[in-house]
């Protein structure tokens, strides 16, 4: 089955050519790879235009959300995947994961092990001093998925009403409505830890985070709607 990769960029010329990079070394090449490059003032566009498979897209609306939304609406392959212009993805990632669908055809999604890794002359988050750095863990992240595209029709799209948690609600959904979550043993992603992560906000992290989990607990009955009452 096809795949199409979408990376998301705003402003990331810092890291997207090695992003794009590990794009490219995939032993399971994609049919396309598409880069929703979000009006950086950067070189952004110019490295993303380089790469002579990208295909190269603007966004159009504003917000990670809405540039996930528009990069799946463009994409026509099968299998969907996501990758931040900060992070890179083992060689074998595709490999591994569309292997994995083929013989699973039952299973929606799945993802793998990512590692958290420090950026050099990087001041480390006080989230990730306690051990979060260079541990395989669980990828609950766009980055470190493999999904079949009508995936996106059950579980809809991206929300943009979260800055920073669209992510997070899109696979609560995903494992709310899609059903579990396949994990592969393998470390698939690795995931830059810099001062320019999105997720370093954490008074918008903390707010969406509850904001997820209440509407999570909703879809599972395990939680009244209050507010659905009142209209």
């Amino acid at each position: 089955m096809p795949i199409s990769v979408i990376v998301v960029v705003r402003n990331g010329e810092r890291f997207l050519a090695e992003a794009l990079a590990s794009i490219g070394a995939q032993t399971r090449k994609p049919a396309e790879v598409i880069v929703v490059e979000g009006n950086s003032t950067d070189q952004s566009a110019a490295i993303a235009h380089s790469f002579s498979w990208v295909r190269l897209i603007h966004q159009t609306g504003n917000g990670l959300a809405a540039a996930r939304n528009q990069g799946v609406q463009a994409a026509v392959g099968d299998l969907v995947a996501f990758l931040d212009a900060d992070d890179l993805w083992v060689a074998e990632k595709l490999a591994w994961q569309a292997d994995y669908l083929a013989a699973q055809p039952q299973s929606a999604a799945v993802t793998g092990q990512l590692i958290r890794f420090a950026q050099p002359d990087c001041p480390i988050p006080d989230q990730y001093q306690n051990n979060w750095l260079n541990q395989p863990a669980p990828a609950y992240t766009p980055g470190g998925l493999l999904v079949r595209r009508e995936l996106f029709d059950s579980c809809g799209s991206f929300d943009p009403a979260f800055t920073i948690g669209c992510d997070s609600d899109w696979l609560a959904r995903v494992q709310d409505v899609g059903g579990p979550l396949a994990i592969l043993p393998q470390v698939v992603l690795r995931k830059r830890i810099h001062e320019g992560n999105l997720s370093n906000n954490l008074t918008i992290a903390r707010r969406e985070l509850l904001a997820l989990t209440r509407r999570s607990l909703v879809r599972r009955h395990l939680l009244h709607d209050a507010a659905q009452d009142a209209s």
